[in-house]
């Protein structure tokens, strides 16, 4: 084999190996949070959450923001980067109340992190955008996610996290939806037995 070949082949099973762990990485469900203005902006901070449904590598959803009576839902959608991160975009202002204010909706997009903190999954990162009067000043946000965690053992094994969206994760083994996945003598019944 010639050496170009084999670099392609190793680049080619890094990359799997990359899209496989990212997939793992599932944010579906409802976050939380907060979502900053860089000095200068119309508010120092704004309640945020996001209402996410993940498929593979890209997501969907929307996301709430708010100040006071000023609140805004914007339609989202997004992809998982090779580098790990999450590229979302707001697309569409679905319903919005500017409280009697002249003010307009920044657009934005987002580069977010996913981290595990104690019993919840964090998403952090900056944002930037736009709105009808031109740039909007950036800034970041931080929202979680609860994570359950069981105290499961399996074969006097570590417990398993068990999350908001009904997922056993177990090394590769999982339970979505009722049905045990890479079913050996380690798979799990939808009551948490061994099968």
């Amino acid at each position: 084999m010639k050496p170009i070949q084999c670099l392609f082949i190793a680049l080619s099973l890094l990359s799997v190996r990359q899209v496989s762990a990212q997939v793992h990485q599932d944010l579906s469900g409802s976050w939380t949070g907060l979502l900053l203005q860089n000095e200068g902006g119309f508010s120092d901070r704004f309640e945020l959450y996001f209402d996410i449904e993940q498929i593979g590598i890209s997501l969907r959803g929307t996301a709430f923001v708010k100040l006071g009576a000023l609140e805004a839902e914007m339609k989202l959608s997004g992809y998982q980067t090779a580098s790990g991160s999450w590229r979302i975009t707001e697309t569409e202002i679905l319903r919005n109340n500017k409280a009697g204010l002249a003010v307009a909706w920044c657009m934005k997009e987002y580069e977010l992190w996913v981290d595990y903190q104690k019993d919840a999954l964090v998403l952090t990162g900056p944002w930037w955008g736009s709105s009808e009067y031109g740039p909007c000043v950036p800034g970041s946000i931080t929202l979680k996610r609860r994570v359950k965690v069981a105290s499961l053992f399996f074969r006097r094994q570590n417990p398993v996290d068990i999350e908001a969206h009904r997922h056993i994760h177990h090394g590769y083994y999982a339970l979505h939806g009722g049905f045990a996945i890479g079913g050996n003598e380690h798979a799990v019944s939808p009551s948490g037995l061994l099968l």
